[in-house]
């Protein structure tokens, strides 16, 4: 309901300020949106034709050692937010971390905070994997072949250095769940996107042609992960002008990597913390932002290491 608020409210306002801008705004920002609904669209049959049930049981230890369960989890949340969609990725691993987490004695609630951190942390690898990746290539734009060829590497780099940490951080906790539910992606979340859709292209009619991010990669990835954890990395991601290839390289790992610092960094931790409640599971806040301030700098060292070998960065 504040989403849909903040939706309303947004677009209200640049209505009556930017009345002119607004409908460029809206043309401009309606194709990411249209891609994610229909990629949630996709992955709601896949879940019916029981794609991910089949995948999860594969992948999935029954039995074994506690950290192979976790580390399993966990590559399953980084292959689905990298191949498919970020808020797909949660919606579909969370039930599977849960039902392990019980069937293993797991501590639910770091598994749940190790699931949101890695999908995060893994949404950059394609184009749609990430609506905020979406919206910043609508202003700098970048074919996808020479998009994958600036990402695979940063994202092997960031997927193995937070996976990693994670699993035997989720795997060294005592078990603490009360009950796991079952859930999986549903079409219906294409409305949620209505929102956000109002959000993205009122923010852009707002400003116009948007926040400069300014000094070296590392500093405009610092100011942006501070923009997207101060008002969620969608509203960030619409504001953001990328000053070139660089640029939009730092835009993007500050939309994707830098909302682990803060629960509403993300639209997508903010589900999986409510999935993980509703299950009975503890989601800590400040248990979360401690994990991310541990990892987003070691990330943020992975990913340009990895660009400097594409090529992206000299």
């Amino acid at each position: 309901m504040a989403i849909w608020a903040a939706g309303i409210l947004l677009v209200v306002v640049a209505a009556a300020f930017r009345p002119t801008a607004c409908a460029a705004a809206a043309i401009a920002t309606a194709r990411p949106f249209g891609t994610l609904a229909a990629i949630i669209t996709g992955s709601a049959l896949a879940d019916r034709l029981g794609a991910f049930r089949i995948l999860s049981t594969a992948i999935i230890p029954v039995r074994g050692a506690r950290i192979a369960t976790t580390a399993a989890v966990l590559a399953l949340t980084a292959v689905l937010s990298a191949v498919i969609n970020l808020d797909v990725a949660v919606v579909v691993a969370m039930p599977v971390a849960l039902r392990a987490a019980r069937q293993q004695g797991l501590a639910a609630g770091r598994l749940a905070i190790a699931v949101a951190a890695t999908a995060n942390a893994a949404s950059f690898l394609l184009p749609t994997s990430n609506i905020t990746s979406l919206l910043l290539l609508g202003r700098v734009p970048l074919g996808t072949p020479a998009y994958l060829a600036g990402s695979w590497l940063p994202w092997i780099l960031v997927t193995a250095i937070t996976l990693a940490p994670l699993a035997w951080w989720a795997a060294a906790a005592p078990p603490g769940l009360a009950g796991a539910t079952e859930a999986g992606p549903s079409a219906r979340a294409v409305l949620d996107l209505v929102p956000m859709f109002g959000i993205a292209f009122a923010i852009r009619a707002l400003l116009g042609t948007g926040i400069a991010l300014h000094g070296g990669f590392a500093s405009q990835f610092a100011e942006g992960a501070a923009l997207a954890c101060g008002a969620s990395n969608l509203p960030a991601a619409a504001a953001i002008l990328p000053a070139g290839t660089p640029g939009l390289w730092a835009a993007i790992l500050a939309t994707t990597v830098g909302p682990n610092l803060l629960v509403t960094g993300s639209v997508a931790t903010l589900i999986a913390r409510r999935i993980a409640r509703d299950a009975g599971a503890r989601f800590s806040a400040w248990q979360f932002s401690a994990a991310g301030i541990a990892l987003v700098p070691v990330q943020l060292a992975a990913a340009t290491l990895g660009l400097r070998f594409t090529g992206v960065l000299s």
